[in-house]
């Protein structure tokens, strides 16, 4: 008795949608003008949370002290290096937080550039959050 297997169709892209793909990878493609892309270039500058805090001078101290405390506690050099940042990247985090607060207390900013500045602290915050949790359990795995 022979079993036969069905048979994988394949899609094929038909002229319309790939005139469309094509027309949307156009649109896509980030600024054009040299400053449209001087502007671009300069968003994630805000705040300075896109940069890894070992790279920031004022916290290369503190970080190498976390790392040490973690490396003497697991094996994983590694995953203490992880965890280090993410510990010092929520901490950052949490200080923009408090300066955007103050600033909210004292109406220094229009309270929609506020909310959304707060906004995007939640999305670098659950990526620390989430970096940090990933290096511990990677810590404590050895």
């Amino acid at each position: 008795m022979v079993i036969l297997k069905p048979i994988k169709r394949i899609r094929v892209a038909t002229d319309k949608q790939i005139a469309a793909n094509r027309a949307n990878a156009k649109r896509s493609t980030g600024p054009k003008t040299a400053a449209g892309r001087l502007k671009s270039s300069q968003n994630a500058f805000r705040h300075g949370l896109s940069c890894p805090a070992r790279l920031d001078p004022g916290m290369s101290t503190k970080f190498e002290a976390i790392a040490h405390a973690l490396r003497a506690i697991g094996e994983n050099t590694e995953a203490a290096t992880e965890c280090a940042e993410a510990l010092l990247d929520l901490a950052r985090i949490r200080s923009v937080r408090a300066q955007i607060t103050a600033a909210m207390e004292s109406h220094e900013y229009g309270e929609v550039q506020k909310l959304r500045r707060l906004a995007a602290l939640d999305r670098y915050e659950r990526l620390a959050q989430t970096k940090c949790r990933r290096a511990s359990h990677k810590l404590r795995q050895g």
